[in-house]
């Protein structure tokens, strides 16, 4: 009896852990550092109580461009701009994560080789059983092309609120829910309302409903043409009275053809009509038609250049070049004909904009723009691709020997000093060469593979012509 009542208070304790159970533990633990150790899209690293790196997985490396015995024991406050360190950002982030337990936050980070990334980072406090701080977890992803698309989106929709606020005549577009997505200040003005009260509202929640019945069936018409039509409508204005506009609605299509939005523009027409029904005469309504179709057709144009050419320099702009490049690389898979890509960026252009100022280096570049586009044919392309640099898209080539005459015409026009602002400036240019479709058969590859070439005859000394080859894909890390 006694034996059972020892071996009862044996076991109150609980079992011993078993070596089986330990060495699952540590197996567990080993599998968690090789899973996060793995993680290439991801920073995950930890943190000490003050800041300090104490661990770094694969991931990081990638992003941030240390290794790991370069970064373990440094504190996490290098991978800040120097502004937001100097406004203590790195301290802020770790004592809300104390505080709260947990700081999500996104903003400019820097890498090893001084680089900038828009990073979303969440750090987390991790604390012991008794709830003492033992440091930090930190998850760091690089979201710089959402960033990057994101101003650019923005910058796109100011771009086009501001041109539609130059425009005399109320314009707007629509879902196909019918909800306005934008509008511009005639619109606004007109209806006596604010953009807010307009924005993302139908035509039932704006106006009465007999005016919002006359709008939705006019989108409706438009729509189901698939085609521009021209009506009129009558409206009463915030001023109290009824005005009659021209309207013209408009099926907006994406690259598929499909139907994606309603545009319209709409010209108050009131006042000529009342002239009109005054005086009788039907050569006014006429001409005024014409002029309204001339406006439009001009119009139209001038939106067409705006999407598809540089404004600086007037030449395509990227969108263009690679609709061309598609075209032509489709055209001459039937016919086996060659076509070159030459990518050209200006030597030292850096200098030009730096002791001159961008208003001369703008000057230059429409200059390089003017010449350059001088040596082609009307079957080439030449697009501004960014800053200081061009792309030539030379159709119909017969061999290497031609691009070859083609770009010593280019040096050699680039070569006559420009006059800017009462100074000659002496411009050079580096050429990389890609050829369809002995270095590739899709266009992005083709312009990237010019570029590298562009590179090697910059290394080269620049002033000079390169022809892309197998190697530089190794040198730049392609496959």
């Amino acid at each position: 009896m006694a034996s059972k009542k020892k071996q009862r208070s044996s076991t109150s304790k609980g079992p011993a852990l078993k070596p089986n159970d330990e060495r699952m533990r540590e197996s567990e633990e080993g599998l968690y550092r090789v899973l996060v150790g793995s993680i290439l899209d991801h920073a995950i690293f930890m943190l000490d109580p003050h800041g300090r790196v104490v661990s770094w997985n694969a991931g990081a490396q990638r992003l941030k461009g240390y290794r790991e015995e370069e970064i373990v024991g440094q504190h996490f406050s290098r991978f800040y701009p120097p502004e937001d360190v100097k406004r203590g950002e790195p301290q802020r982030g770790l004592a809300l994560a104390s505080a709260e337990g947990r700081f999500e936050d996104e903003g400019w980070r820097v890498r090893k080789n001084g680089s900038t990334f828009w990073a979303n980072v969440v750090i987390a406090a991790i604390r012991d059983k008794a709830g003492e701080l033992m440091g930090f977890a930190k998850i760091t992803r690089d979201l710089t092309e959402r960033q990057l698309a994101t101003e650019q989106i923005k910058a796109s929709e100011a771009r086009l609120q501001a041109f539609m606020n130059h425009s005399p005549s109320l314009m707007f577009i629509k879902d196909l829910q019918g909800r306005y997505l934008h509008v511009n200040d005639r619109f606004t003005r007109a209806f006596g309302l604010e953009r807010k009260d307009i924005v993302l509202h139908t035509d039932a929640e704006i106006f009465p409903a007999e005016l919002a019945a006359q709008f939705q069936a006019n989108d409706a018409r438009a729509i189901a043409a698939r085609a521009g039509i021209e009506i009129e409508e009558t409206a009463r204005y915030g001023d109290g009275l009824l005005h009659i506009s021209i309207v013209h609605k408009f099926p907006m299509l994406d690259s598929d053809g499909q139907v994606t939005a309603l545009g319209g523009v709409a010209t108050d027409i009131t006042e000529r009509k009342r002239l009109e029904e005054a005086l009788g005469q039907k050569n006014i309504e006429l001409g005024t038609a014409i002029r309204k179709e001339i406006a439009l057709r001009e119009h139209q144009e001038r939106l067409t250049l705006i999407a598809t050419h540089d404004a600086l320099t007037g030449v395509p702009n990227r969108a263009l070049l690679h609709q061309r490049a598609e075209h032509a690389v489709a055209v001459s898979r039937r016919s086996s004909r060659l076509l070159a890509f030459l990518f050209i960026d200006l030597d030292r252009f850096k200098d030009v904009n730096d002791s001159l100022g961008h208003a001369a280096g703008d000057q230059v570049l429409r200059g390089v723009a003017d010449r350059l586009s001088a040596c082609l044919r009307e079957v080439d392309t030449i697009a501004r691709h960014g800053g200081d640099e061009f792309v030539v898209l030379l159709e119909e080539i017969v061999g290497q020997e031609e691009v070859e005459q083609v770009t010593a015409r280019m040096q050699q026009a680039l070569a006559e000093p420009l006059a800017v602002e009462g100074r000659e400036i002496h411009v050079t240019s580096s050429i990389g060469v890609a050829l369809y479709p002995r270095d590739g058969e899709v266009v992005s590859t083709l312009i990237r593979r010019a570029d590298l070439a562009m590179y090697r005859a910059k290394e080269r000394g620049r002033n000079t012509v390169q022809f892309y080859a197998p190697d530089l894909d190794s040198r730049s890390g392609d496959a």
